[in-house]
């Protein structure tokens, strides 16, 4: 009677660390997903910034280009001319570095994503190696 008793809470105890360690990996994954989640509209804010900011600048060099031209107009149609060419290689020059911001903050947003995951993947893998282990022991 005894050892089906010392079985029974044998049983028992596997079980219950059985839960615990499922209860953990899902604790540990829904942690993963938050901080995925927030690397992401973190990256999502910084993308409308720059985008903001963008959309700024190029207005304020369209309203400075313009107030220029509408001066160089009255004068002379070379100076016309020259100012149009600067203006569009502003505004060119200007899309080009937004654009190379916006790479560089998606490529550094993704391998930060990539580090997390890996290092939650990593942490997970260790759990469950762990848990592995224990069990092992507990069967033993």
């Amino acid at each position: 009677m005894s050892e089906i008793a010392n079985v029974v809470r044998m049983n028992q105890a596997k079980e219950a660390i059985n839960k615990r360690e499922s209860f953990e990996l899902r604790r540990i994954e829904e942690n993963k997903q938050k901080q995925i989640n927030l690397a992401k509209s973190k990256s999502g804010e910084q993308i409308e910034k720059i985008e903001k900011d963008y959309q700024v600048a190029v207005k304020k060099e369209m309203n400075e280009a313009e107030i220029k031209l509408t001066k160089v107009r009255n004068s002379w149609t070379k100076r016309i001319d020259e100012e149009n060419s600067r203006y569009e290689k502003m505004l060119e020059d200007l899309k080009t570095e937004h654009h190379q911001r916006m790479e560089e903050n998606k490529l550094n947003n993704e391998q930060v994503i990539a580090k997390q995951e890996n290092k939650l993947k990593e942490y997970l893998d260790n759990a469950r190696e762990k848990y592995e282990e224990e069990k092992a022991k507990l069967e033993a």
